[in-house]
């Protein structure tokens, strides 16, 4: 019986991952590792300190693939860059160490990119990040890739775009305002979005994200160079329209903030041809990204 352990299982997109494993038909054992539950689950839910000194070694036993979800998010990172290199650095590098050759899905980042970015983003873009946050997601990158040279670790690691639609609030997260534009459409309240219409930002539904991980955690390939997954490359404007085409209509002003810009709505054309030929997916247009987000999301 193959059992996986995901860490961060409590969050958002951890949530998403073990839902759908069981969707699927999963029929392992699933470990959930958090630092705290708030729902009930058949599943073994173990809570843990990750800046623990045995905390990697307590995720990995008994385990034969791991998704590491669990991180400080991007604003929360680099308020704190100590409490950001307990998390984002030392406990995925620690963890990688413990692996022994099993498989492991790392969730990295497309903050490792930093900005200004170029016109068109692809397989062979240098990371260059900006950010306390990008920074420790590079260097995990870099150990996931030496530790597959040394033979300790098998699977991959996966650079995630803005998972959408995160619940309201977002604490932490610089950009919830992309998970606000849903929920205001949702409810038909009246929204001032961050960020002028003609931002772009790369999106996908916390539905597909969760499928892309699984199919990581599952599949028999290994990768040690960082995969960017391919996304919805999307206008703030047309999110609106499409969301309005959808009977999910709001009133919405911008009020641009120059940060939030450069940091979430300033993206180019993205190319993830190695992602794709590792059989990992898009919402595949925004009609269905929109779709993938229920409405009680």
């Amino acid at each position: 019986m193959q059992r996986i352990a995901i860490t961060g299982a409590s969050g958002f997109i951890g949530r998403h991952v073990a839902g759908y494993l069981r969707e699927a038909g999963f029929a392992g054992e699933l470990r959930l590792f958090d630092r705290a539950f708030d729902f009930a689950t058949d599943d073994a839910c173990v809570v843990v300190d990750l800046a623990a000194p045995d905390a990697a070694a307590q995720v990995v036993e008994g385990t034969d693939c791991v998704i590491h979800l669990a991180a400080m998010p991007g604003r929360a990172a680099d308020a704190d860059p100590a409490g950001s290199r307990a998390i984002n650095l030392d406990f995925p590098v620690s963890l990688l160490e413990e692996l022994g050759g099993r498989r492991v899905v790392l969730a990295s980042s497309i903050a490792v990119f930093g900005g200004p970015l170029p016109d068109r983003v692809d397989d062979n873009t240098v990371p260059v990040p900006h950010s306390v946050y990008g920074t420790h997601k590079r260097m995990v990158e870099l150990a996931f890739a030496d530790a597959v040279r040394r033979g300790i670790a098998r699977g991959c690691c996966l650079r995630l775009p803005g998972i959408v639609a995160r619940p309201t609030g977002g604490a932490g997260f610089g950009s919830a305002f992309l998970s606000e534009i849903f929920h205001a459409a949702r409810a038909g309240q009246p929204y001032t979005v961050p960020v002028g219409p003609d931002a772009v930002s790369w999106l996908m539904s916390a539905r597909v994200c969760a499928q892309n991980l699984v199919h990581g955690a599952l599949g028999d390939f290994t990768c040690g160079e960082a995969l960017t997954l391919p996304c919805e490359v999307v206008r703030i404007d047309d999110l609106i329209d499409e969301l309005a085409r959808a009977d999910c209509a709001a009133d919405f002003t911008h009020d641009e903030n120059p940060a939030l810009r450069a940091a979430f709505g300033s993206y180019p054309e993205l190319i993830a041809t190695k992602a794709l030929v590792h059989g990992f997916k898009p919402d595949n247009g925004l009609a269905a990204l929109i779709a993938n987000v229920p409405a009680d999301a």
